[in-house]
Formats: C-alpha cells, sequence, structure tokens
C-alpha cells in the first residue's frame, strides 16, 4: 500500500517548519515516535508526516491504568499508524501491579514500564532515535515541579531538546522537537486539520502532583501575573540548561571513575561536588538520584575532631556506597 502524504495536501506550517529545523540533523533516520493518541502527540505525528519525514515507527504503550480507555487509545493509535501505512508497535504492562511489586510510585513504575518497551522497539528496528511530544507548557510544568520538589540547576533547567537515556545497555536518544511550542498551538494546529485525538480523562483530575500544578497553580499564577511568566520560567530554563551542561562537563570526568577521592572531593567547590556525586550515582545505575541521596552520599566526607565518620550509607537497588583508605567506592550485598 503507497504511504500517504500529508504534505501533498497542504501548505506546510510554520509549526510543521520547526520541526523540520529541531530535527535536520537526524530527519533521515529511522524515527521512533511515541504516540499516546492525545493531542500532543498525533499533532507532533502529523507535524512529522506534513514536514515529509515518513520514515518513522508508531510506538504506543499500554499502562492499562484506565481500563476499556486504554484499549481504545491503543486501537486508536493503531488505527492511526495503519491510515499513514507507517510501522506500529505496541506494548502493555500491569502498571499498578509493578508499582506494587517493586514499591515505586504509579509514575515511576510506568516510565520504567515504558522505556523498557521503547528500548524493545528500537533493537527491534536497529534504530536508536525516539522522538516525544512534550511542549511548552510541559516545560513550565516541569521545571516548577521540580522546584517545588527542591531540584538543582538541572531540575529547573527542566526537559532538553536532545538528551540520552540508558536502558539495559542501550542508549535512546531522546528528541523533543515541540519544546518551544505552546499547547494551544498544537491544538489549533489539530482543529484546523480537523484531526481526530483521545481525550485522557484522568488529565482533567487534580490528584497527581503535575495535575495539581498544571490545573491549580499555574491557571492561578497566570490570572496574578499574566500569561508572560511562562515565557519568563523557559528563559530561565534556556539559562540554567547552559549553565547545568557547562558545569556537567567539568564534572564528568572525574564522576567516570569507578571509585572517588575523599581528599579530591573535599577540595571541590560544593556546587561542582555536588554535580560530580550526583553524575557518580547515576553512572552506577541510581536513576532517581536527588537531593537526598546526594547529601548522603556526601556524608562519607564529613569527619569529627577525631577524624571519625560514616563509613557506609545505603543506596537504591541493594548497594552501598563506602569509604575507606581515603576512596569512595559502590558495593553491593
Amino acid at each position: 500500500m503507497p504511504r500517504k502524504s500529508v504534505k501533498s495536501q497542504y501548505t506546510l506550517t510554520p509549526l510543521a517548519a520547526e520541526v523540520v529545523r529541531k530535527l535536520a540533523l537526524i530527519r533521515k533516520r529511522k524515527l521512533i515516535v511515541a504516540v499516546s493518541g492525545g493531542a500532543d502527540s498525533v499533532a507532533l505525528l502529523h507535524l512529522l508526516l506534513e514536514a515529509g519525514i515518513n520514515n518513522l515507527v508508531v510506538a504506543h504503550f499500554n499502562h492499562h491504568l484506565r481500563g476499556t480507555h486504554s484499549r481504545a487509545d491503543a486501537a486508536f493509535v493503531k488505527r492511526l499508524a495503519r491510515r499513514h501505512s507507517l510501522p506500529f508497535e505496541l506494548g502493555s504492562a500491569d502498571v499498578r501491579k509493578l508499582s506494587k511489586e517493586k514499591q515505586l510510585s504509579i509514575e515511576t513504575a510506568a516510565r520504567e514500564a515504558r522505556y523498557t518497551f521503547l528500548v524493545s522497539v528500537a533493537k527491534h528496528h536497529r534504530t536508536r532515535y525516539l522522538l516525544l511530544a512534550h511542549h511548552a507548557d510541559d516545560q513550565v510544568e516541569t521545571c516548577l515541579f521540580n522546584f517545588l520538589r527542591g531540584s538543582g540547576a538541572a531540575g529547573l533547567a527542566g526537559m532538553k531538546p536532545h538528551s540520552e537515556r540508558s536502558i539495559d545497555g542501550i542508549a535512546l536518544k531522546l528528541h523533543r522537537p515541540l519544546l518551544e511550542i505552546r499547547k494551544q498551538q498544537l491544538l489549533n494546529y489539530l482543529t484546523e486539520r480537523n484531526l481526530k485525538h483521545r481525550e485522557d480523562e484522568t488529565n482533567a483530575i487534580a490528584e497527581t502532583s503535575r495535575n495539581k500544578i498544571r490545573l491549580k497553580l499555574l491557571p492561578h499564577i497566570e490570572k496574578l501575573f499574566g500569561s508572560s511568566f511562562q515565557t519568563a520560567i523557559i528563559r530561565s530554563a534556556h539559562i540554567l540548561a547552559e549553565e547545568d551542561e557547562f558545569l556537567s562537563g567539568i564534572a564528568h570526568p572525574i564522576a567516570m571513575s569507578s571509585e572517588l577521592s575523599v581528599k579530591l572531593l573535599q577540595g571541590l567547590h560544593p556546587a561542582l561536588r555536588r554535580r560530580v556525586l550526583h553524575l557518580w550515582l547515576k553512572r552506577h545505575g541510581v536513576e532517581e538520584v536527588g537531593f537526598a541521596e546526594v547529601k548522603r552520599l556526601a556524608s562519607l566526607l564529613e569527619f569529627d575532631d577525631r577524624g571519625k565518620g560514616t563509613a557506609k550509607i545505603n543506596l537504591p537497588c541493594n548497594q552501598h556506597a563506602r569509604r575507606k583508605a581515603g576512596v569512595i567506592f559502590i558495593e553491593t550485598s
């Protein structure tokens, strides 16, 4: 069946032109597009097709969190892929069960299961490039969420347009071409094109932290300060992202060592030391590295007047960080 072309039906929109610009270096590669069926990912898929980017694999993951609605989402995305003659990959997992078994939050369990599936798609199609539909409103929400969690510069910088996520030895190259595009622009695009999408009714319930930010906090801030606050947050995220990249560049060579020198760490500026410890923990498979984990690791560098101090701390996944003979290293139970 010949592949249908969206581009032939319409003049290239500014949004599609922006997507082309963002993906200029990889547009000829095979690209996996994560499509939930919601407005954002459906808009991304059509913008890619409109821009003449057809070497796509549509991937959908069913979290089994919404019963028949979840199954209807999967069926919708499958039909969408078929309509454009694109390969379709479907994954699924009982996320609530995984959450209980691994003692993780629903959000963390869902993310782990989803990325495990996406890695399997990447292996099958021999590509490492994954496109995600996060947009500017998501960026604002993420920055505020991370601020309220007490994140450092890396968290306040929000999501990056290009990043990597390593799972089971596979480094997925994540691309977010819509990160500077507002949600309303995507909705307008879908309306103008008469393109259907699925609505996740749970997004309208202010229960999770992110939903509370999106549904209650952001509208209140906008009412008090006007919509320009979102532009200001995004601008700050850009600045912090550049500063974060600079600091990470200095910390990375130190953090790549299997062991860390206590004397070297004690001589570093606190900001650089935190970054080294953060990267070092991630290098050893501690995915959810936050302030608490870094602070516990830093406690191995503290001594009392008699030279005594903490020599061992617990880490996730039955791992421990230990200080001995002037170095810090990881050991597994």
